[in-house]
């Protein structure tokens, strides 16, 4: 489609609220890791036709009821650091809605709960940056949290690093606002918007409890024989007097590449960890036969934030684990949010590639889940994991993978770690939402029921598919 009529947005969008050009084709993707790798040809074909960034929700609003008129399909965009691909344009002449502009804030730190209201574009960390400023801090923190708005974490249902502690943002949130396209926004309950990902409207405001900053933190690490007893100590300290605020759990190979073993802060391992990275990229059988020496001991950090009620909270004491004292936690805290996009690009610029699939379990299954993921990943690419986000009931096994041989094989052994997942049962989503990776397996990723309300949602907001196409209800 050419020739849109972008004139008749000029009074709503004004002066920078309208591109076009060359600054389309980073557009064109998210940081899906599989669209890394794509060619030009593949990465033209979802070029938008244009960029409309609102200033204001009333802006936003106008913008959604010139594309109901004009019958143009709509890509609602935070920061575009979603890793499966929910903000690729899929239909020829389809406009994204850049909503990063959208930053009203107010604290309200009075009455029964403290909330602060902010506009949907807000990015994690600068929020964060301005609440520390007046005593408060929010409660999720993604690893994405300097590159991901509060906008998309209700797009993703999102869990940050604290979610052991506090939950998901479905647990922080108390209400969004959402334009339509019928040219209205209005304030409405969270919940059909969370992991909707734009596919009901944009979001322009969401408002999110808040908490006083921490006291202090205190930083426990441990190291256990093998999985299964790490893990009963895990369950452990969910059953405590206050759960930590952040417990994860690392395999070996994990551990090793996270620089969680090493001692003090030289540059020898992570000189060693870039070298083993480059020989990956061609040499994952190699590495797979040698992980074996890595051993079997799983190695656990865990945080307690001092604040109330959980002044006294502790983890248990473990039984035959090694206390490796603060530092692993502390080397982690350090590096939690650490997270390139130019090295992937450059990882798949030079053949290679490197993704992670989560899903979510119980504790009883989660030993042999992570054998099998890794296991079908083994013919495909190097494979090592990680437990995070711990409720009383379960917690979310992240497999990282990584190899060469390009899109195909990367796609292989996509396939193969997912449908390990789903033979078992669990979950294959968690946090991260559907996007395009994810939505053949949408049906082991949300319940029936969950996906039979979007669809019944989808048929009242938008009957004519504009909004996001081509995700979560196509």
């Amino acid at each position: 489609m050419k020739g849109l009529p972008l004139d008749e947005l000029y009074e709503h969008l004004g002066p920078g609220g309208i591109a076009t050009g060359d600054c389309l084709r980073a557009f064109a993707r998210d940081s899906w890791p599989q669209a890394l790798g794509w060619s030009e040809a593949e990465l033209s074909a979802h070029v938008p036709a244009a960029v409309l960034r609102p200033a204001t929700e009333g802006a936003a609003a106008a913008a959604l009821a010139w594309a109901a008129r004009r019958g143009v399909a709509v890509v609602p965009r935070g920061a575009g650091s979603g890793v499966l691909g929910g903000a690729v344009p899929m239909q020829e002449g389809s406009v994204v809605l850049d909503l990063r502009r959208l930053t009203e804030f107010e604290l309200i730190p009075d009455g029964r709960e403290p909330v602060v209201r902010v506009g949907a574009g807000w990015l994690g960390g600068e929020l964060e940056r301005r609440l520390n400023i007046l005593g408060w801090s929010l409660l999720n923190f993604p690893q994405s949290m300097e590159d991901s708005t509060v906008g998309g974490w209700i797009a993703t249902d999102a869990y940050g690093q604290l979610s052991t502690r506090y939950g998901g943002v479905r647990a922080q949130v108390r209400g969004v606002r959402a334009a339509g396209l019928d040219g209205l926004a209005r304030a409405e309950a969270a919940e059909p918007h969370l992991g909707a990902e734009g596919t009901l409207g944009a979001l322009t405001e969401v408002t999110l409890r808040v908490r006083p900053s921490p006291l202090t933190r205190r930083h426990f690490a441990y190291e256990f024989p093998g999985p299964e007893e790490a893990m009963a100590w895990a369950g452990e300290a969910m059953k405590g007097d206050g759960p930590p605020s952040v417990l994860r759990l690392y395999g070996p190979v994990d551990a090793f590449f996270n620089g969680l073993k090493r001692r003090g802060e030289g540059a020898s391992s992570g000189a060693l960890r870039s070298r083993v990275e480059a020989l990956l990229l061609k040499r994952t059988g190699w590495l797979n036969a040698l992980t074996p020496l890595l051993g079997e001991r799983w190695l656990a950090v865990a945080v307690y934030e001092d604040e109330e009620p959980y002044l006294f909270a502790a983890p248990p004491v473990p039984r035959d684990a090694v206390d490796l004292g603060e530092g692993p936690s502390l080397r982690w805290w350090k590096r939690r949010y650490h997270l390139s996009k130019e090295r992937l690009e450059r990882t798949f610029a030079a053949g290679g590639f490197v993704d992670t699939a989560d899903f979510w379990a119980p504790l009883s299954l989660m030993t042999r889940l992570d054998a099998d993921v890794r296991a079908a990943l083994r013919p495909h690419a190097l494979a090592f994991s990680h437990l995070s986000h711990f409720d009383r009931t379960g917690a979310c096994l992240y497999v990282t993978f990584a190899g060469s041989g390009g899109g195909e094989r990367h796609a292989r052994a996509w396939t193969a770690a997912l449908e390990a997942g789903k033979a078992l049962g669990a979950c294959v989503n968690h946090h991260h939402g559907i996007g395009l990776g994810k939505l053949p397996w949408l049906g082991s990723a949300w319940t029936a029921d969950r996906i039979q309300a979007w669809r019944e949602e989808k048929r009242a907001r938008d009957p004519r598919n504009l909004l996001n196409p081509g995700k979560i209800c196509p």
